[in-house]
């Protein structure tokens, strides 16, 4: 997989995001989170999801890799609106198995 990758959500704004391959190097800062498997040439996103400290996004990636993800991707992403809009656009383009909100 690649270092980065460059999503667009719905409402045609592209995001980048890093790739994580180290579930205890996740950052305990907010932000967004993916996770793909490869696809025909592309990807294809198995989950989107949104965390207060993105070493949360450990707990939906045993569910995300049971669903056939290869790689978990993150976005630092401070502000609260934002990464639910974020979230929101990546949902309804992708329309992925599993939409993790921040709870």
């Amino acid at each position: 997989m690649n270092e980065h990758i460059e999503l667009e959500g719905a409402d045609g704004v592209p995001l980048r995001f890093r790739l994580n391959g180290d579930l205890a190097e996740l950052p305990a800062m907010a932000g967004n989170f993916v996770c793909v498997r490869s696809k025909g040439g592309g990807l294809d996103v198995v989950c989107v999801g949104a965390a207060a400290s993105l070493q949360d996004a450990s707990k939906s990636w045993k569910a995300a890799k049971d669903k056939g993800a290869e790689a978990l991707y993150v976005r630092l992403n401070v502000a609260g609106a934002t990464r639910t809009q974020e979230l929101e656009a990546l949902a309804a383009r992708y329309q992925p198995p599993l939409v993790v909100a921040e709870g």
